[in-house]
């Protein structure tokens, strides 16, 4: 199956709500978005239970191509992150930035992307 997009929401000096704004995360799939240089996705883990993120990069360095480390980490039951911007690292060949979630339930994870 493929990845659910997502679309960035533009902050103001207003603020958002971002409960207003923000998408169930696709757990099965994982999420995608159109990468710039200056994004950030906010998660919210409404489970009882610890939820990981990762960001895959797909670029690697040097002379023996070394992966180069992914993005991400845990959040804890009911609590919330905001991550990036991302570089040009976290960039995937089709432009987008993918979003993979393990451990928790779908229904109780919410995302949003914020330029």
């Amino acid at each position: 199956m493929a990845r659910t997009a997502l679309t960035a929401v533009a902050s103001s000096e207003d603020g958002i709500n971002l409960a207003a704004v923000d998408s169930p995360a696709e757990l099965t799939d994982g999420n995608s978005f159109v990468w710039t240089a200056t994004r950030k996705v906010w998660i919210l883990n409404g489970d009882d239970a610890a939820l990981t993120v990762t960001f895959p990069t797909p670029a690697t360095v040097g002379r023996g191509q070394r992966a180069v480390a992914d993005g991400g980490g845990s959040i804890p039951a009911g609590e919330h992150r905001l991550y990036g911007p991302f570089g040009p690292e976290f960039r995937q060949a089709d432009g987008t930035v993918h979003i993979d979630y393990a451990g928790t339930t779908p229904s109780a994870v919410t995302t949003a992307v914020l330029d």
